[in-house]
């Protein structure tokens, strides 16, 4: 057997080697960031909405509604 090391091998040495120096120098993470899940509130009362439930809802405030599709 060859004690040559491979590609895959020696990245994988370098990640490790910078991981340590990394966590020496202070620059590793301490914690994972946190992932946003709900709705953003903004300060002056509005909400977010999709572009569909946007336009519904314009549609709907300005009488806007749409006839039903006949089948024939």
């Amino acid at each position: 057997m060859s004690t040559e090391l491979s590609g895959v091998d020696l990245a994988r040495q370098a990640l490790v080697a910078a991981r340590e120096a990394a966590r020496k120098n202070g620059a590793a993470r301490k914690e994972k960031p946190k992932r946003r899940t709900g709705t953003v509130v903004r300060r002056d009362g509005r909400e977010p909405l999709g572009l569909g439930s946007a336009i519904s809802l314009m549609m709907t405030e300005r009488g806007m509604v749409a006839p039903a599709a006949e089948a024939r």
